[in-house]
């Protein structure tokens, strides 16, 4: 039989793992109570959701919204920036204050906006527009609401259209990468405009056939260097989107343009190109060694012991598998925006803790895989929030 003071130490455990957890729970809701809550919008409809990521409430944003509007949040959550569809694949441009629900200049920073994203810190925002011939990259203040040029598309024409296309900063956000293209036939011409963020100087990096090409930079440390690979061929010809050029490897200097071709193998494929630790270059070339036996030569191959036979390294599935990939976490880590179903088809927009598989807010949405739009995302901000 348990002794009375038996009973007591074995109920103390439970007591005592119960009170701890009432202890953190108490912390956590006051430390929600004292600052504010993330907020996550998205698009549900016609109207711009936005969420609460602390008690799950929504309020609608006043205005109603198109399957083709776009919007962003700035770096520092204060505005919205919203590229609301006109025609001809142009859209107008403007800020949207959340707070005060007011947009903050009355008249849009541009009507013929094709692209844009925001400076770093928040002060400016670049765009392109078009005229249907050429497109122009601008910088716009936001104190002031002036717009400045910082590049003109040099070679359009009525029957070979430039545009501009996929604004992004570079890692050390140093540098504004943009495509400067051409249509032609069934494709275009396209080339890598590299573009000094503080002093606008900008260099071109050309494919040998700028026809497809496309570009996608590996930038050292420092963003002073970066690796290409540049192909003779991108595609076989506007109807038929193959080819056997696998390209070359070359080493550009960011502010100069100067090039370094690497290798000089376009039939082979040259993968994994990364900076090492000490700021050398690293890459992997795999080559295909085809063996030809007689049937007399197979059965006269000599037999290696397992002892000897070099395996594989096991899967570390740690590594593999990240539970948090598909979350978003909000500036509060402990709580996450994430989509999943129930089997049914529907998707649902989860809010609640980052842990979690189905979050305390479920909310049915678009499928967001199809409209990327669906999304906008957590509201940036400067507020530190404790984890856990």
């Amino acid at each position: 039989m348990m002794r009375y003071h038996d009973f007591l130490r074995y109920m103390s455990i439970p007591c005592v793992l119960v009170g701890l957890w009432i202890l953190l729970t108490t912390v956590f809701v006051r430390a929600q109570d004292a600052l504010p809550a993330p907020q996550f919008l998205f698009r549900r409809d016609d109207r711009l959701i936005l969420l609460d990521g602390y008690t799950g409430e929504t309020s609608e944003l006043p205005f109603t919204v198109t399957a083709l509007d776009r919007f962003t949040w700035s770096p520092d959550g204060r505005y919205l920036l919203a590229q609301l569809y006109e025609d001809r694949g142009v859209s107008c441009l403007n800020l949207y204050d959340v707070d005060t629900f007011t947009w903050v200049y009355e008249q849009p920073v541009s009507c013929d906006a094709v692209e844009s994203i925001f400076y770093p810190d928040g002060t400016h925002l670049v765009y392109s527009t078009s005229d249907g011939i050429n497109a122009t990259l601008w910088l716009f203040d936001l104190a002031d609401a002036t717009s400045q040029q910082l590049y003109i598309t040099p070679t359009g024409s009525e029957l070979h259209r430039s545009g501009i296309d996929q604004l992004t900063w570079s890692p050390t956000e140093s540098y504004l990468t943009f495509i400067d293209y051409n249509k032609i036939g069934g494709g275009t011409d396209n080339s890598l405009i590299v573009m000094n963020a503080t002093h606008h100087t900008y260099i071109t990096v050309s494919a040998p056939n700028t026809y497809y090409a496309g570009y996608y930079p590996v930038w050292s440390v420092d963003d002073r260097w970066f690796l290409v690979t540049l192909q003779y061929q991108y595609v076989t010809s506007g109807g038929f989107p193959q080819t056997n050029h696998q390209g070359d490897l070359y080493v550009v200097n960011t502010e100069s343009g100067d090039s370094v071709r690497l290798t000089y193998t376009p039939t082979v494929r040259e993968q994994d190109a990364h900076w090492t630790d000490d700021g050398g270059i690293a890459y992997s070339v795999f080559i295909e060694q085809k063996t030809t036996l007689t049937l007399e030569e197979a059965l006269d191959t000599p037999q290696v012991p397992e002892s000897e036979i070099v395996t594989p390294e096991p899967i570390d599935v740690q590594e593999l598998f990240d539970p948090l990939a598909s979350k978003m976490i909000s500036p509060d880590p402990n709580i996450s925006a994430w989509v999943n179903h129930d089997g049914d088809g529907q998707q649902y927009l989860n809010i609640g803790a980052t842990s979690a598989y189905y979050g305390d807010t479920r909310i049915p949405i678009d499928d967001p895989t199809w409209d990327l739009r669906t999304l906008i995302g957590w509201r940036p901000t400067d507020v530190s929030y404790p984890l856990g």
